[in-house]
């Protein structure tokens, strides 16, 4: 056995560390054991499931490249899973058991590493598969370098933040027989709401919301979009799905209606030579969207991305959150013992990532991570495992442990089952102390735009280091409570978690960290 602390040679954090020694290595093979605990995340029913199995594998050929790498004073390199070939699982181990992975390199192409990997337990083979793992060469750094958010509460993020911070909400009681036929609550936009000062023809107003959240943004930076290293990503969760509403349906309407068209027609107005990317993806679509640009950045692709999200709230909307019960009868109340369900709102939020950042304080996209349920169509999980999953990628792609987390900004939708799931998946992840926050009483539930809006928010509270409250929040309703934040306070902010959750499955946690400069 190699006498070293395994974390040493291993980007991974615990509870997601799935080898605890490195038994040998050499130029072409390695060696790793693990015991299987029952409290490691990757157990279910007694047994390590199959991903952990995976996890197993790839981190053994972490810790081969990380032993290495300290050998030769070298910096450790981050890999990810590419591919998995003829995986065959004879048995899953089982708590108790210690495993016996070994690794051979079979072949190296250009960033791509290609390994054979067989898992003993008690000396017979349980497992063997063919992987390939992509090896992260370069490490880029990723700063938010301007960012805008549009709502009822104002047209500029510090506009937003101050009336946040002064208890103020968009949310209002609302009788418009366009969107429902009985009075509702929302936060809503001015109906009659000029979003530019230039009169635009050809262009909805969901496509007039991105066009002046992207116009604020850009004007504080000296970025050419017709660069070829700027992506534009949109990310919204109905896009023009209201025009069914107004329009009659024939195949031109079906084409207008495409979010490409949008993204297309919007990418157009501002000049941008690349192709835009959509991110529709429930309500994880902002931070999945940030973390898209996070990526393409990290590629070598592109040196700045914008990244812009927004909804707005029809009767299509409306009457199918109502379809499942989960529209709340006054403004809601997130993770509080008589919650009822969600509030929607409207809003337009963007943000530019860039390589090179601001002078003085600027905000790091550290690492971030997307899972998904597998349990139901609408309902979420009822364990939260996988959101805990996704923290704990994130946690680990930052480099930092749960300790570090000075603050979490939840997705606190307000419904029974999402604040209950994100209870459980932070108490997992070891959260439980953390101050937490929802943002949902202020802005309600921006859909496409909600990701962005918390995160710009949260970020925004780093450099005041202002913590916001959980406006509607009275007591807490969950066996597994926690640290909810009631009240405005200033303390040291450097680490925030964002996560989100949404229908289909879908979770995703990002970390951003503040930097002075």
């Amino acid at each position: 056995m190699i006498p070293i602390d395994i974390t040493k040679i291993i980007p991974q954090r615990p509870p997601f560390v799935m080898v605890d020694h490195l038994i040998n290595a050499d130029e072409k093979t390695a060696e790793t054991s693990f015991l299987i605990l029952p409290e490691n995340l990757l157990v279910e029913n007694g047994y390590l499931i199959e991903a952990g199995l995976m996890e197993n594998i790839a981190q053994t050929a972490a810790a081969k490249a990380g032993y290495e790498a300290l050998q030769k004073n070298k910096l450790i390199e981050r890999g990810y899973i590419a591919s998995v070939k003829n995986f065959e699982i004879n048995s899953l181990p089982a708590v108790g058991e210690e495993i016996r992975t070994t690794i051979t390199n079979l072949d190296t192409i250009m960033n791509m590493m290609v390994i054979g990997a067989t898992v003993q337990s008690n000396e017979k083979i349980i497992a063997t598969c063919e992987m390939t793992i992509l090896i992260e060469k370069e490490v880029r750094e990723v700063f938010v370098i301007a960012d805008t958010i549009i709502s009822p509460l104002g047209n500029t993020t510090i506009e937003n933040f101050t009336a946040i911070k002064n208890g103020e909400t968009g949310i209002k009681k609302h009788f418009n027989a366009s969107i429902a036929d009985k009075p509702f609550y929302a936060s809503l936009l001015e109906p009659k709401k000029k979003f530019i000062e230039n009169e635009l023809t050809g262009f909805t107003k969901f496509e007039e919301m991105l066009i002046a959240t992207i116009s604020n943004t850009i004007q504080q930076t000296n970025i050419d979009l017709k660069n070829e290293k700027v992506i534009l990503i949109i990310s919204s969760t109905k896009g023009n799905i209201s025009l069914l509403e107004t329009e009659i349906y024939n195949l031109e309407l079906e084409k207008r209606i495409a979010l490409h068209t949008s993204a297309k027609k919007v990418a157009d107005y501002f000049g941008f030579t690349q192709t835009p990317v959509v991110i529709s993806n429930a309500c994880i679509s902002g931070i999945a969207a940030i973390l898209a640009g996070k990526h393409l950045i990290d590629s070598g692709l592109y040196d700045h991305a914008i990244i812009a999200g927004t909804d707005e709230i029809s009767k299509f909307i409306l009457s199918g959150f109502e379809s499942f019960q989960a529209i709340s009868d006054g403004p809601c109340k997130p993770f509080d013992k008589n919650r009822n369900g969600i509030t929607l709102g409207e809003a337009a939020a963007s943000l530019m990532l860039s390589i090179f950042p601001n002078e003085g304080t600027t905000i790091k996209v550290m690492g971030g991570s997307v899972s998904n349920d597998a349990n139901h169509i609408s309902a979420p999980s009822r364990t939260g495992e996988e959101l805990s999953m996704a923290i704990q990628k994130a946690l680990n792609e930052s480099g930092i442990t749960f300790n570090d987390i000075d603050f979490i900004s939840a997705h606190g939708t307000a419904t029974i089952y999402n604040d209950e799931m994100e209870s459980k998946a932070l108490h997992l992840s070891g959260l439980e102390k953390i101050p937490v926050n929802s943002l949902k009483g202020f802005f309600g539930h921006t859909l496409g735009a909600a990701g962005l809006v918390e995160s710009i928010i949260s970020m925004t509270s780093m450099k005041e280091n202002t913590m916001i409250p959980t406006l509607g929040f009275e007591k807490s309703g969950e066996e597994t409570s926690l640290n909810i934040c009631t009240n405005v306070f200033k303390d040291e902010l450097k680490y925030c978690l964002k996560t989100a959750s949404g229908f289909g499955g879908c979770n995703a946690a990002l970390v951003f960290s503040k930097i002075e400069k």
